[in-house]
């Protein structure tokens, strides 16, 4: 009896912890919910909290099972399941993607000044066996030019302190 008794639970409870599947209809539903939900307000810093950072990794591992058989509005529909905002969601999804592009820009850039070392070192080398004096002058030239600072970017403190969280919640810093 116990053993039909959970034959028949079962079911039931995988298809409740499977989100419904996105159709036109449903997802134009869920969209105009969306719409008519209250307004989400940022916070003024811009920052984001290790809450919200949880929250958009349990939406984003969920929405990845998700996407493969659902391509569209499958994030919102997962926060909206998982009971968060729908609008604060896609708020903290833009502000993590932009701390993801922070982070990729960051190593490139690394990889650019190690890059621009290692060929500063080989010039350096290049100078010192150069037999002409034209030869040392086009080589000091291309020094100049390696050494000579390109425009850099101001720092934006919210985009840093979210890229830095979001590094550190990945990395289970908190």
């Amino acid at each position: 009896m116990i053993l039909l008794g959970s034959l028949l639970i079962l079911p039931g409870c995988r298809r409740q912890a499977e989100p419904e599947r996105l159709d036109a209809k449903k997802t134009a539903a869920m969209l105009d919910q969306i719409a008519r939900a209250p307004e989400y307000k940022p916070p003024v810093d811009g920052r984001l909290t290790p809450r919200q950072v949880g929250m958009y990794v349990a939406v984003h591992r969920r929405e990845q099972d998700l996407r493969k058989r659902n391509p569209s509005t499958v994030d919102l529909l997962v926060a909206r399941d998982l009971g968060y905002d729908p609008k604060e969601y896609a708020w903290v999804r833009d502000r993590v993607l932009d701390a993801e592009m922070l982070q990729t820009t960051r190593t490139l850039s690394l990889q650019v000044a190690q890059a621009r070392e290692a060929i500063l070192a080989t010039l350096r080398k290049q100078r010192e066996a150069a037999r002409s004096a034209g030869e040392r002058a086009e080589i000091d030239r291309q020094i100049r030019e390696l050494e000579t600072p390109t425009g850099k970017v101001d720092a934006d403190p919210a985009r840093e302190a979210n890229a830095t969280l979001l590094a550190e919640v990945r990395h289970g810093g908190r």
